[in-house]
């Protein structure tokens, strides 16, 4: 459990490489910092609107877990409508998981979609395992961002996303991920 938020903390963050209509996959990037530094990149690959995203992130930080203490994913969604189970990545790395995103869910927009790939209960049982959606505000002046925890309280998965908001509203680790999956 992360009990303070220290400007070093070993941050994970996980963001989806852009894809073109009819990839079959794509890839997560897997950017490790410390603090705002970044320290080291992975990637793996994904399928599009597949259910494999959980299992491929849990195999890809497993052998690393030692190197950080938090996990960051830019939203629960990644290559399309695949669905990271953040609860289960918590669970299985024993490290606290955030998932934040920019914009605010549109009513059912997400559970609609899921009727038309298949899987639809499974992703719906995801969504659900994600919990209540949050929202802060992490810099002054700014829109908020909304977001989903497992294995640390809303306040202080909101001090993060506070304190590490340095050049957007993502905290920079995940502004990193997005940029190295960009180049991917």
């Amino acid at each position: 459990m992360l009990r303070s938020i220290k400007p070093g903390v070993q941050v994970v963050a996980i963001d989806d490489k852009m894809h073109q209509k009819g990839d079959a996959k794509t890839k997560l990037a897997f950017v490790f910092c410390s603090g705002t530094q970044l320290e080291k990149t992975l990637n793996a690959e994904i399928d599009v609107d597949g259910l494999d995203a959980t299992t491929v992130v849990i195999n890809t930080l497993t052998p690393l877990k030692q190197h950080f203490r938090l996990v960051l994913v830019h939203g629960i969604t990644v290559g399309g409508l695949n669905l990271v189970d953040i609860e289960s990545v918590s669970d299985a790395l024993q490290h606290p998981v955030i998932a934040v995103t920019e914009n605010q869910p549109e009513g059912n927009a997400l559970l609609d979609a899921f009727k038309h790939v298949p899987g639809e209960q499974e992703r719906r049982r995801i969504v659900e395992r994600a919990g209540p959606m949050h929202v802060t505000t992490p810099r002054a002046g700014e829109t908020s961002v909304y977001f989903y925890t497992k294995g640390i309280t809303e306040k202080m998965a909101a001090q993060y996303l506070k304190k590490f908001a340095v050049r957007s509203r993502l905290p920079e680790c995940l502004l990193l991920a997005h940029k190295v999956a960009t180049g991917l």
